[in-house]
């Protein structure tokens, strides 16, 4: 409730007339990050790793012909999960996603035994990475892509993605965890499909994770597990989600045949409780937010970060005498990037980060050979539609305006700067407006409140338009 005195010059026909303004997040979707830096961590309350496709760190971290090679690319892999663990307390790192393709070689079958033990040294070398988080106490989840499991065909409890990132696994890592749970396995002893429980930031988290090949019993069983935890924020891990977008933020990404458009009509919009979805396997990037989706409506961020094709340079990794490249060789790094995902509950906001350790660069835009992105699809500030957030009301100011009357009224074309001159103001007196523009169609485009201060108290002028910048003054409002 607002209660105040006022005088009477503020009273029109017994009626006093608050203007009282509010913001909708999803009405303007995108903001330009810090491209040199993380967010500080007062201003958010959580955050989320994710990381992709290291299937080429994996495979040079065993195949390359000296230790002094194989110690290059391994280092790319453990610069992300050391760095997770050394900073997870101040970064308020609340779960580690890896989106699938955690090695390269697992592709087809039948594997001849040279390169069964090259998928095997693979999966050992990642299973190592991974065990650093669990060892630290990291909550975290990876699902299976294509080359993890033969493009969907090597499943079950005898698989070897499972025979190292199975069930055993995660119920004993989780011992370790800290608000948070492994809720377990899609079926006993396949962990292909598993979920997650944690709670942060006051809120509580289900996440959800389908790996490659997805079918339809595993997408009646995503749905039962988002059904059964409807009063959580739900994530949803997957491979194969959103193809690379073609604009230069990253924008606009289309859905990824068949499993994207599978997940987005079958477990994405029926399930008002799912938020976030996060997705590897399409060389690029891709953001997408959408509000409102399904019948009941929720909005929802999808988000495809995937670098493995971004190449640096032989020199920048110190390859040149150990190696034999040559300076300007071109190897395929990327994936040495993750992404720091930092929640604001209070402004219901994503602030999206993107760093290589191994490089200690923030941004991997210059990377990318194909030149396709501007820099502002790898740090961005985006909303997201928390749904067991609480939301309050306060005012921490107040404008009240005298009786209204117009000011005046142009037409100019479309794209020109409309201006009007109000006169008459009286010097030191604070004045508000509001500005409304209709398109020649008649419909509404814009309706913008503001109050400035007239210019003999404060210096500023007392005209709108294209020559006169606006000075916002709200007074502060006291009972």
């Amino acid at each position: 409730m607002l209660s105040a005195t006022v005088t009477a010059e503020y009273v029109d026909r017994n009626r006093v007339n608050v203007l009282v303004t509010g913001e909708d997040p999803f009405a303007d979707d995108i903001v330009d990050g810090d491209p040199d830096g993380f967010a500080d961590p007062d201003s958010y309350d959580f955050s989320i790793v994710h990381f992709t496709d290291t299937q080429y760190l994996s495979e040079g971290a065993v195949e390359q012909e000296t230790p002094e090679e194989r110690a290059v690319w391994a280092s790319a892999y453990q610069g992300i999960v050391d760095w997770v663990v050394e900073n997870a307390e101040e970064r308020k790192v609340a779960y580690a996603a890896h989106t699938g393709d955690i090695i390269e070689n697992n592709t087809r079958p039948p594997l001849d035994e040279p390169m069964r033990q090259q998928v095997i040294g693979e999966f050992e070398f990642s299973s190592e990475q991974q065990g650093v988080l669990d060892g630290a106490g990291i909550p975290n989840g990876v699902v299976a892509g294509n080359h993890d499991n033969q493009g969907g065909r090597e499943t079950g409890p005898e698989s070897l993605y499972n025979q190292y990132y199975g069930p055993d696994r995660y119920a004993a890592a989780d011992d370790q965890w800290e608000q948070a749970e492994y809720g377990g396995p899609w079926r006993e002893g396949d962990n292909q499909n598993h979920y997650d429980l944690f709670t942060a930031g006051g809120l509580d988290f289900v996440v959800v994770g389908l790996s490659y090949g997805v079918t339809k019993e595993e997408v009646d069983w995503a749905n039962s597990v988002f059904q059964r935890f409807p009063d959580r924020n739900g994530i949803l891990l997957t491979h194969d989600y959103v193809m690379p977008s073609t604009l230069p933020d990253g924008r606009d990404a289309a859905l990824a045949a068949p499993d994207g458009a599978v997940l987005y009509n079958r477990v994405v919009a029926p399930n008002p409780n799912v938020f976030l979805v996060l997705a590897g396997h399409r060389h690029g990037v891709g953001t997408n937010v959408r509000p409102p989706v399904g019948e009941i409506g929720h909005g929802v961020v999808e988000l495809l970060a995937d670098y493995q094709f971004y190449t640096v340079s032989a020199d920048r990794l110190g390859l040149t005498e150990i190696g034999g490249y040559q300076p300007d060789d071109q190897l395929q790094f990327g994936a040495s990037f993750f992404r720091l995902l930092q929640f604001d509950v209070e402004r219901s906001e994503l602030i999206v980060d993107t760093y290589s350790p191994l490089l200690a660069e923030f941004g991997a835009t210059e990377y990318d050979q194909d030149g396709r992105y501007n820099g502002t699809e790898d740090n961005m500030v985006l909303p997201v539609d928390l749904q067991t957030r609480t939301t309050t009301f306060q005012t921490d100011a107040i404008a009240l305006y005298t009786p209204s009357e117009p000011i005046g009224e142009v037409t100019v074309p479309s794209g020109s700067t409309a201006s009007v001159q109000w006169a008459g103001l009286t010097p030191g007196s604070t004045y508000a407006w509001i500005v409304t523009a209709h398109s020649p169609g008649g419909g509404v485009t814009a309706s913008q409140p503001a109050v400035f201060t007239t210019a003999d108290t404060r210096g500023r002028p007392g005209t709108w338009g294209p020559d006169a910048p606006l000075y916002p003054y709200f007074a502060p409002f006291e009972e």
